[in-house]
C-alpha cells in the first residue's frame, strides 16, 4: 500500500458567543491537474478514503451536532463498497438524492474524533463515454426545476449573464455547451482567494477565480439557455498536500442524460489540450453532493455543525490511500 499522505482542509469556525451557535465546513478549492491529450485514462480507480472531524471543547459544552454528506453509489461514476464509522451515527438519511450521517453528542468531551473511512471504486464517466452509451437516465421535467433556476451564486437571471448568453448560440446543446465551456475557460483566470465564496456574477466582474467560481459561472449560463445543470462538490484523488475538496458540473443533454465537465480543468492556453479535457475526464472524482445551496448543511459544503454552549473548535482532514488490492466485493 502506498504511503498515506494528511491533505489539513481549511474550515470556517464560527467565533460568536452564543448558547446555540454553530459552524459551517467550506471547502478550499484548487485547480485540479489534467492529463495532457493522447494519454489512455484508465476506466476505473480504486481508492480509499478517510474523512476525520476532529472537536475540542474550550469550555462547558452542553450539546453538539454534526452533519456530514456521505458519498453514495452512482451509476456510472462510482460504486462505494463499504463505510466504516469510529462512532455510530445517530442517523443516516437521504434527501434531495443526497446522503447524509448525523452525529449527536451529549455533554461532550473535551476531545472528540469522528472517523469516516470509504472503499470505492470511481468509474470514468464524461461525454465521450456517454456517447459510446449513448443511453439516458430519463429524467422527468419535474425533477428539471431545481437545476434551471436562479439561486444565491447562480444568479441566471441576472442580466449580463442573459446578455451573455445570448450571444453563445449553437444547433444542438452541446454545441452551446462547448460554447459556454469556451467562453468561461477564455474569461476567467484561476487563482485562490481564501473561503469567501464569490457566484457567477463577481467571477464574472473580477475575470477570475477558483474551481466554484467556474462552476458557478458555468452552470448559470447552461441555466439561462434553459439547459438543466448542476454544480458538483466532491474531492479528487490526491497523494500531496493540496486539498482534494473540488467543484466541477454536470449538464443533461437530451441524448444522453447527466454529463460531467470539469471547467476550471480545462482552462489552458492549448486548444487541442481543451477540446481533449472537454470530453474526456479520468476516474479521480468522488461525489458528494449536487446541490449548490444545501439547507442540510446550512446552505455550505460537506458538512454543518452547531453547538450548544461554550465555542467548539474543530479541524477536519481528508486522507486518500490507494487501497493494497482491489479485489473487494
Amino acid at each position: 500500500m502506498k504511503s498515506r499522505t494528511l491533505i489539513i482542509t481549511s474550515l470556517l469556525i464560527c467565533s460568536i458567543s452564543l448558547p446555540n451557535a454553530g459552524g459551517r465546513i467550506i471547502p478550499t478549492q484548487r485547480k485540479l491537474i489534467r492529463l495532457p491529450a493522447g494519454r489512455i485514462i484508465r476506466q476505473s480507480n480504486m481508492v480509499e478514503l478517510d474523512l476525520s472531524y476532529d472537536f475540542t471543547t474550550t469550555g462547558e459544552t452542553r450539546r453538539l451536532i454534526l452533519i456530514a454528506v456521505i458519498p453514495k453509489t452512482i451509476p456510472d461514476r462510482q460504486k462505494i463498497i463499504d463505510i466504516q464509522y469510529s462512532k455510530k451515527p445517530l442517523r443516516i438519511f437521504e434527501e434531495n438524492d443526497n446522503r447524509y450521517a448525523e452525529f449527536i453528542f451529549n455533554k461532550p468531551d473535551k476531545e472528540i474524533k469522528i472517523d469516516i473511512r470509504i472503499k470505492a471504486e470511481l468509474l470514468r464517466y464524461d461525454l465521450s463515454t456517454a456517447k459510446r452509451k449513448h443511453t439516458t437516465d430519463h429524467t422527468d421535467e419535474a425533477g428539471f426545476v431545481d437545476f434551471l433556476k436562479s439561486e444565491k451564486y447562480i444568479e441566471k437571471d441576472h442580466q449580463e449573464i442573459q446578455q451573455i448568453a445570448d450571444e453563445l448560440e449553437g444547433r444542438t446543446d452541446e454545441e452551446v455547451v462547448k460554447k459556454i465551456y469556451n467562453y468561461v475557460t477564455e474569461h476567467l483566470d484561476y487563482t485562490k482567494h481564501g473561503n469567501g465564496q464569490w457566484g457567477a456574477v463577481k467571477a464574472l466582474h473580477e475575470g477570475k477565480g477558483d474551481c466554484s467560481e467556474y462552476s458557478d459561472l458555468f452552470v448559470a449560463l447552461c441555466r439561462a439557455k434553459n439547459i438543466p445543470a448542476r454544480v458538483i462538490t466532491g474531492c479528487t484523488v490526491r497523494f500531496d498536500s493540496d486539498s482534494p475538496k473540488h467543484n466541477w458540473v454536470e449538464v443533461y443533454l437530451q441524448d444522453y442524460g447527466w454529463v460531467p465537465f470539469d471547467p476550471s480543468g480545462g482552462d489552458v492556453d492549448n486548444e487541442r489540450i481543451r477540446n481533449f479535457v472537454f470530453s474526456r475526464m479520468a476516474p479521480v472524482y468522488v461525489y458528494f453532493s449536487h446541490i449548490r445551496n444545501d439547507e442540510i448543511l446550512r446552505n455550505f459544503h460537506f458538512a454543518s455543525y452547531r453547538y450548544w454552549g461554550d465555542k467548539v473548535k474543530l479541524k477536519d482532514s481528508i486522507e486518500f490511500a490507494q487501497p493494497a488490492s482491489s479485489n473487494s466485493k
